[in-house]
């Protein structure tokens, strides 16, 4: 006949180990927490410094913006980045973390501001004075709207002037010469100033070249803080404070079944042993990736055998084969009781899964599973 059963075990660690464990759990927990804390401290000194670089980029485009008079045309941007720049490099003292985060978003705001706050003044120029004198110094005079004598026929150099102008449309790279736009413009009306209309479109040419040159030195200072927020995206995320447990056999939880575990084994190769089977090396077998059970095999010279299987999870399972009749009870009773009574084993109740007579042995019959408490 054969019999399987299950059954959940324990093993209880004395004190003393237990005592031991704690106090070893302690220890290798502080020496992580103060390493965590080293790294946390370099981090967050590495972290402050590199975020104040950034900060300090950003305020002295702030900077530029405000001496060239642009702060008026972008005021309530200006002021917000201005605000975020402080509350970052307040952050920087106490939450490194929060102030590169602040910063990251900063970046975004200040880049193309100059740029904008000088495209802003060129249309306000532009719609203030007109195109034909987009370029004045002065506030158009109240006496505008008064009755004038009736205006010269213009002349060819003004013409050009005025269609070059009409043509210029990009206001930030106007906006950039504006000082020498209105120089020129105003040479007009001397008599040192350029008479013809090549003379007028020649100037206009030289300053438009000049000026988109400084809008592409604008893009660049742009893409360069383009870069810096690639830079601060790409520095080391901030080191966890909370020690968290190590998983695997470090695991507090972990190393206590494999310690009731292994000994649970030891006992039940003991029992067997004691019982008189030929005992062989306990296996491992992996189920799954999480998973696993350590099978324990007892052979009899008949050919009978008895297996016992142990999971992580307190599990143990026993299979006795092979057996003629009902001579596996014999077995069963030399070596389970002794798991608990010889050996330790704290054994919950027994669920029997299988229990079949040999058909060999014509007083054999099926009996009902026993109970086993712990």
């Amino acid at each position: 006949m054969s019999r399987r059963a299950s059954f959940n075990y324990s093993r209880a660690l004395d004190a003393a180990a237990l005592a031991a464990r704690a106090a070893q759990r302690a220890a290798s927990e502080a020496v992580r927490r103060a390493e965590a804390e080293r790294r946390h401290a370099e981090w967050a000194a590495r972290s402050a410094a590199f975020t104040g670089q950034h900060l300090d980029r950003y305020q002295t485009i702030l900077d530029d913006i405000r001496d060239q008079g642009l702060d008026a045309y972008v005021g309530e941007d200006f002021a917000t980045i201005e605000g975020m720049i402080a509350r970052a490099r307040e952050l920087g003292k106490t939450d490194p973390a929060r102030a590169k985060s602040l910063s990251q978003s900063i970046g975004p705001l200040v880049g193309p501001l100059p740029r904008e706050a000088r495209r802003k003044r060129g249309e306000s120029r532009a719609a203030a004075y007109g195109s034909h004198d987009a370029t004045s110094t002065s506030e158009p005079s109240p006496t505008f709207a008064r009755a004038e004598p009736a205006a010269p026929a213009e002349s060819a150099a003004e013409t050009a002037w005025r269609e070059s102008l009409d043509q210029w449309t990009d206001f930030v790279s106007r906006d950039l010469v504006y000082t020498e736009l209105a120089a020129l413009r105003q040479s007009l009306d001397t008599e040192a100033g350029p008479r013809s209309s090549a003379d007028v479109v020649s100037a206009l040419t030289e300053l438009r070249s000049r000026a988109e040159s400084e809008v592409a030195a604008l893009r660049r200072s742009e893409a360069e803080v383009e870069e810096m927020q690639q830079e601060l995206s790409a520095e080391a995320p901030e080191p966890r404070l909370d020690v968290a447990t190590p998983q695997g056999d470090d695991s507090p939880a972990l190393e206590d079944a494999e310690d009731s575990r292994r000994e649970a084994v030891r006992g039940v190769m003991n029992a067997l042993e004691d019982a008189g089977f030929r005992v062989e090396n306990p296996r491992l077998i992996q189920l799954s990736p999480d998973s696993n059970e350590v099978v324990v095999v007892g052979t009899r010279a008949s050919g009978s055998s008895a297996t016992f299987s142990l999971s992580l999870d307190g599990k143990l399972e026993y299979d006795f084969s092979g057996y003629k009749g009902s001579s596996c009870d014999a077995d069963i009773d030399a070596v389970v009781p002794a798991l608990q009574e010889v050996y330790g084993i704290q054994l919950t109740e027994e669920v029997v899964a299988w229990r079949n007579p040999d058909d060999q042995d014509a007083t054999a019959r099926p009996q009902p599973g026993r109970t086993n408490r712990a």
